[in-house]
């Protein structure tokens, strides 16, 4: 049935990775499988090939893979092998979308996964699953425009990149321990609620960026991106909840001295010249020489590039507020807005002006 196996250690657990030709006779049944009525015949087959050839395998999660593409992910945690019987089935409930995605993984394996399995990966590693339902919400529906828009234009999705992050069972199960299924449930209600909504512009999806917590104030997209986006423009956020958004960085004398290529001793003049909209800075000097603001936060490690600057004798001190690039929605603005009642279409609407949402066709 399969021509080999891989099994692999993820964060502790083992992973086994079960290999098809595409011109099997079983692999189109594999490809196919969610739309067949009986799903559990699948786990029937892997549960007794791994066990008739005696593969060592004390985890739960299985990858059928054909010609180098995850087209199955099965969870035997799911299948009660002595009564043959599915417990859990998430993500095949009935009026989920049926988008599928291919998900660029940093093991080097390609994935496919609903969109909705997708979405719920990025909102759990993107937003405590505490926060409130309606900046889940939100979380969900500029997930699910990204995906769409890099979909649409026919790039790659990953799961490792500085735009969007992707969760999977394994790790989830880890760090929300007995809370994984009141959580599950909880993100999973967050998308059906928001079913197959997308942010879009002027009839194309938006560019959705996002950061963790802002300064009081949004940026203009001009600032960061060196383009104006109608829609990333500075806004107020007022409702910001994250207490840490606040951060110092101690950088010694000696190192910010090579790195700017400037002598830095407590008497060396330094000023910030320019703000941004955003009440980041722009532009600074040290000395007699001039600096981004954002390049340099970005070169020291910064939380942000809303910074101030105390010299020393042998050392420096960044102090920064928020967290982030600055542009559109701010995680914690959006956890503060909703806790004081708003929605998250309202949520969207504010970070995104001039926006508006839209449901896709199935």
């Amino acid at each position: 049935m399969f021509y080999k196996y891989l099994m692999v250690n993820v964060d502790g657990k083992d992973v086994l990775y079960l290999y098809l030709n595409n011109r099997e006779e079983y692999a189109s049944e594999f490809i196919f499988h969610r739309n067949e009525r009986e799903p559990i015949e699948l786990y029937r087959k892997i549960s007794h090939y791994v066990e008739n050839m005696g593969i060592d395998f004390t985890g739960d999660m299985i990858y059928v893979v054909v010609n180098d593409v995850v087209v199955v992910s099965v969870d035997l945690s799911n299948y009660d092998k002595k009564n043959d019987r599915l417990v859990e089935i998430i993500g095949v409930e009935a009026g989920l979308s049926n988008k599928f995605i291919d998900l660029d993984r940093s093991s080097g394996i390609i994935e496919r996964l609903k969109m909705d399995d997708y979405i719920f990966g990025v909102v759990s590693g993107e937003m405590p699953a505490v926060f409130h339902d309606e900046a889940l919400k939100a979380q969900a529906v500029i997930a699910r425009t990204y995906a769409s828009k890099r979909l649409s234009k026919g790039l790659k999705i990953k799961d490792y990149n500085a735009v969007q992050i992707y969760r999977d069972k394994h790790y989830l199960k880890e760090i929300w321990g007995n809370h994984y299924d009141e959580y599950t449930k909880k993100i999973r209600k967050s998308i059906k609620d928001t079913e197959n909504e997308v942010l879009m512009f002027d009839g194309d999806y938006i560019d959705a960026y996002y950061h963790l917590s802002s300064n009081g104030k949004t940026e203009d997209s001009s600032n960061v991106l060196k383009l104006a986006y109608p829609y990333l423009v500075s806004v107020s956020s007022f409702f910001e909840t994250d207490h840490n958004s606040v951060s110092r960085r101690i950088v010694p004398n000696d190192y910010l001295s090579k790195l700017l290529q400037v002598e830095i001793t407590k008497n060396t003049p330094v000023e910030i010249l320019v703000k941004t909209i955003g009440h980041r800075v722009k532009y600074v000097k040290f000395g007699d020489k001039v600096f981004d603001g954002l390049i340099l936060a970005r070169r020291l490690g910064l939380n942000s590039n809303d910074f101030s600057i105390s010299i020393e004798d042998s050392y420096t001190t960044f102090t920064t507020r928020g967290h982030g690039h600055g542009l559109g929605l701010s995680k914690y603005g959006a956890e503060g807005m909703a806790k004081a009642g708003y929605n998250y279409r309202q949520i969207l609407e504010h970070y995104y002006p001039n926006t508006y949402l839209q449901k896709e066709v199935k």
